[in-house]
C-alpha cells in the first residue's frame, strides 16, 4: 500500500497502524539500538513507485523504518511525502554486493547506500529478526 502522507489525516494514521502496526516508543527504540536507516539511494523501482519518483529529475532517496508488524519505506518527490507499507508476512529482502532489494506485494525497490558506503548490516539482521519473530509459526 502506497500512501501520500504529506498532510496525514487520522484515516491515514489508522491505515498505517492497521497494516504495519504502531511505531515503537522511545524506550523501545533505545533498547533496540534504533529502528531505521539513514538515507539510501534508490537505484530502481517497479512502475507505480518509479512513476512517482520520475516527477523530479533529482537523485531520489528513501529511508526504512521498522514497525511492530511491518516495514515502512518513505520517500519524497516534488514536495510530497509517500510511504510504502509492507507487512512482515509479505516482505522479502535480498542483500547482494552492497545493494538491497526489497520486495512487497506488487512492488519492489532496489537501494544502496549513498556515496559508495554500505548498508548497515546490523539493521538488516534486526529487520530479518523482527520479520521472523512476527511470522506465524508453521
Amino acid at each position: 500500500m502506497i500512501l501520500n502522507v504529506t498532510y496525514p489525516s487520522p484515516k491515514d494514521k489508522r491505515d498505517m497502524a492497521k497494516v504495519v502496526g504502531p511505531s515503537y516508543n522511545l524506550m523501545e527504540r533505545i533498547k533496540m539500538g534504533g529502528i531505521g536507516t539513514s538515507k539510501l539511494t534508490i537505484i530502481e523501482a517497479t512502475e507505480p513507485i518509479h512513476n512517482l519518483l520520475t516527477l523530479t529529475g533529482d537523485t531520489t532517496y528513501c529511508h526504512l523504518e521498522c514497525r511492530k508488524k511491518g516495514l515502512v519505506v518513505g520517500f519524497q518527490t516534488t514536495m510530497k511525502i509517500y510511504v510504502w507499507l509492507i507487512p512482515y508476512y509479505q516482505l522479502s529482502v535480498y542483500y547482494n554486493s552492497g545493494q538491497m532489494t526489497i520486495y512487497g506485494p506488487k512492488n519492489s525497490i532496489k537501494v544502496k547506500a549513498p556515496f559508495n558506503g554500505s548498508i548497515d548490516k546490523k539493521f538488516i539482521r534486526k529487520l530479518l529478526g523482527l520479520k521472523s519473530s512476527a511470522s506465524p509459526g508453521l
